[in-house]
């Protein structure tokens, strides 16, 4: 073969190469992150998310309810995903819920397979990868913790821990039951606003003194 051919061959070998390669990039699901506006989260909702339909817009009773929400189950349970917007209908935080099946039957006495923690429980990290993508999930294994907030209830605890990543910040609020296993688990993705994350630790401090339980300002939705 002569080497004007040889290289042609090449040449169409590398282009062919780079058009497959646009195809799949194509074809990668979207991601609902924070920074994106809720028309553009519900357009690029990821199709690959078979567990939760695309989000839909919820009614806003007062700032404490989110903008969009979509529920679906996985795990042994319940699966909520809430989206709170900006004024400017900028997507803020996002947050997965979960809840184990019993709960709905037995609110105090159910036990759930699911904790969103940095490391010790799988089905935690393939929900958020599912969800939020395979990135999300490796920025808030990285993340550094910056506070714990326990706040202990008549028979129950919650504990809600924060968490400082790279591209987003995170929270984490966990309902557990004496002698069982977490049952209602939170995971939350937030836009990078490092003072918006020291002002939610201050809320959620002030929050877990039991004096101010039944305060306005900590039994908000």
């Amino acid at each position: 073969m002569a080497p004007t051919c040889r290289f042609q061959k090449i040449r169409s070998r590398g282009a062919l190469a780079a058009a497959v390669g646009l195809l799949l990039l194509s074809l990668r699901p979207a991601l609902a992150l924070p920074g994106e506006s809720g028309s553009e989260l519900v357009r690029n909702w990821r199709s690959a998310t078979h567990i939760l339909p695309r989000p839909k817009a919820d009614p806003k009773y007062t700032d404490g309810y989110p903008d969009l929400s979509s529920q679906g189950t996985a795990a042994g349970g319940r699966l909520a995903f809430s989206v709170f917007l900006n004024s400017s209908g900028i997507s803020e935080t996002e947050t997965i819920d979960y809840r184990p099946e019993a709960c709905e039957s037995e609110p105090y006495r159910c036990s759930g397979k699911v904790i969103f923690q940095k490391s010790g429980n799988d089905l935690g990290h393939l929900l958020i990868a599912e969800v939020l993508g395979p990135e999300v999930l490796e920025d808030f294994v990285g993340s550094d913790v910056l506070r714990t907030v326990n706040e202990p209830g008549e028979g129950s605890s919650q504990v809600s821990v924060f968490y400082a990543g790279q591209r987003f910040n995170y929270t984490t609020w966990v309902h557990s039951e004496p002698g069982r296993t977490r049952a209602i688990s939170h995971f939350s993705v937030l836009e990078k606003n490092d003072a918006e994350l020291r002002s939610r630790i201050r809320l959620a401090e002030t929050c877990s003194n039991p004096a101010m339980r039944s305060d306005p300002l900590c039994s908000a939705p």
